[in-house]
């Protein structure tokens, strides 16, 4: 007889919700920048997320869940910082794609890759940092 409830995944998520979670961490802080309250900064991110990728599963619940992640205390927390690719560390980018794709023994689930022609004179990448979190101080709060 098989076990009941779900299956142990010992921690392992799968590799498109570390975009989804980029996304929406994006969106949140892009929302609060503005000068949005919490609710509405975590609908902002719900909607950006579903105009993206309209496939992809997000529900305002899950965006509490990805923001409960990081500390309370704002001791760790992923920044995320997009930025434009040229040149050649374009080049490099897309060598290391293509070596991945082809090369790859693990299979790691890398989608393939368009075959261009002419390679696009830039690319739009995400770094992510970790470190401390963002503060969000109540515009009525005791200084």
């Amino acid at each position: 007889m098989a076990n009941r409830g779900r299956p142990n995944k010992n921690g392992v998520k799968e590799a498109w919700t570390i975009l989804r979670r980029v996304l929406v961490l994006r969106a949140y802080d892009r929302a609060r920048a503005r000068g949005e309250k919490r609710s509405a900064a975590i609908t902002d991110a719900v909607s950006a997320v579903r105009s993206r990728l309209p496939k992809m599963r997000i529900s305002e619940t899950e965006v509490k869940r990805i923001l409960a992640f990081e500390a309370r205390n704002g001791e760790r927390a992923w920044t995320i910082f997009p930025r434009i690719v040229r040149g050649p560390e374009l080049d490099l980018w897309f060598d290391n794609l293509k070596w991945i794709a082809e090369v790859s023994p693990l299979k790691l689930g890398v989608p393939h890759l368009p075959n261009y022609s002419v390679k696009p004179r830039q690319l739009g990448i995400f770094n992510i940092q970790v470190g401390p979190g963002r503060r969000y101080p109540r515009h009525n709060a005791k200084s």
